[in-house]
């Protein structure tokens, strides 16, 4: 290999490419990520599908007359390096400037372990067999679990290191393993699938057996399933489902969306917008949160954020450039989509606080509507309107008792009104795997189509 092909480390390509533009004076960020990854599915009790990923790259961001210019590279010798700097350059001076435009040397970020002892030592065999038992546990777990067209064992190791030119330097490792499964049950000419999953950092806390078999009781409590009445009702929303509204409104607290006009929520700092039982809070500095992160995608430190208190419209996520054009300082919230994305605001891990109500009291004495899941976000959710119109899965209660299942139906609300029919909190947080968390919450009417 001749030094002009030698393949430099992250790190070594972070230096070299800040001293490259120092001697240039230009200034410029570099991003770099280094990502390992294995998934492992199962089918008919061998291994239907092995995959072993790894990719590393540099993403720059040079800042030339108050203008952004971006470029990346996988290739990390240095004439390979030099390019991907007089790209980001030549971008920048194609493109508008933009105000608030600005590269910073941020405070120390927080000290957050996202790596430990998780996956040492564990080797390939072992990942298999989680995958292996994760199927066999579903397929014997019921005979009306007909197939797991969706389960499988995921791991990921990887490095993010950021610099700039104002001398900033940083960089945090994370890991994390997960297994999900959604088996598809069958009675009576019915189908249904449900699912469950497990995340975390620790290998050895893996449970297959556990996720399996909550999957399959998910599933098969779908079963037998009755017409859903049309109307107005009221109804207990579980976490999980909860979880899935916010992740699909999350835009609307979005500094850039705010500027944009883009968001319900524009002018509204300060205000009551929902229920005073709802505290939403966005924390990046979660140990055991899956988009968990030491600074964000510009090197500000992490830290927790609470946008709505009480009910009141607290705050927005501001990258540096939106919180410079607000008059604010950054909450952290630069994201970027790897590498290869450029810079916009992204929440870390989302949830809504628990309240006092245990959950089997949400349900007391309610006739209405349990909901558990949401579907179709994409074409029937309006972050800018906060309007939606989504199919769901859910079951009938009568005065407080799960009476049946319900066939696929439709629920329609705006968000913000939902929210603020809250009547109860419940006091257990669920997660998704979008990194969004929510407790039950029972709320005083919701739209129904049934079938």
């Amino acid at each position: 290999m001749t030094a002009s092909t030698e393949q430099l480390s992250i790190d070594a390509a972070r230096t070299y490419l800040l001293a490259r533009a120092t001697t240039r004076d230009v200034p410029l960020e570099v991003y770099a990520q280094r990502a390992n990854s294995t998934s492992v599915k199962a089918f008919g009790g061998e291994v239907s599908e092995f995959k072993l990923q790894a990719r590393q790259g540099v993403g720059v961001r040079a800042l030339v007359r108050g203008a952004w210019g971006y470029s990346f590279t996988e290739n990390l010798s240095r004439p390979a390096l030099d390019r991907a700097l007089d790209d980001a350059v030549e971008n920048a001076e194609l493109a508008a400037p933009e105000a608030g435009a600005a590269l910073l040397a941020w405070g120390e970020p927080p000290s957050v372990d996202l790596y430990g002892e998780g996956l040492s030592g564990v080797g390939v065999d072992q990942k298999v067999r989680v995958a292996l038992e994760l199927e066999q546990a579903a397929m014997n777990a019921d005979p009306r679990v007909k197939s797991l067209p969706y389960g499988q064992y995921v791991d990921s190791d990887r490095e993010v290191l950021i610099g700039n030119t104002q001398g900033l330097t940083r960089g945090y490792k994370a890991l994390h393993a997960m297994v999900a499964a959604y088996p598809l049950v069958s009675e009576d000419g019915q189908n249904k699938m449900s699912g469950d999953w497990q995340f975390t950092r620790e290998f050895t806390e893996l449970d297959p057996t556990r996720t399996a078999l909550s999957a399959v009781e998910k599933s098969l409590a779908l079963l037998g399933a009755k017409p859903a009445p049309t109307g107005t009702f009221p109804a207990v929303i579980t976490g999980e489902c909860l979880a899935e509204l916010l992740a699909l409104f999350s835009p609307m607290f979005s500094g850039k969306m705010v500027e944009e006009g883009k968001s319900p929520l524009a002018g509204r700092l300060g205000q009551g917008i929902i229920s005073p039982l709802i505290t939403l809070v966005d924390d990046a500095t979660l140990p055991r949160g899956l988009q968990s992160r030491a600074f964000d995608a510009e090197g500000c430190p992490s830290a927790p954020l609470t946008l709505v208190e009480g009910g009141e419209l607290a705050a927005f996520m501001h990258n540096a450039q939106t919180a410079a054009r607000a008059g604010v300082t950054s909450t952290g919230h630069a994201d970027r989509m790897g590498y290869q994305g450029t810079v916009g605001v992204g929440y870390s891990n989302l949830h809504l606080q628990p309240g006092a109500t245990p959950e089997p009291d949400l349900l007391r004495g309610l006739t209405g509507l349990k909901l558990t899941g949401v579907s179709g976000g994409h074409a029937g959710a309006d972050p800018i309107t906060g309007d939606f119109s989504l199919q769901a899965e859910g079951f009938w209660v009568e005065d407080g008792v799960v009476a049946h299942p319900l066939e696929v139906f439709t629920v329609a609300a705006n968000i913000l009104d939902l929210l603020g029919r809250v009547e109860a909190v419940g006091d257990t947080v669920e997660w998704t795997n979008w990194s969004v968390g929510a407790p039950m919450v029972r709320v005083a009417a919701l739209a129904v189509g049934g079938s």
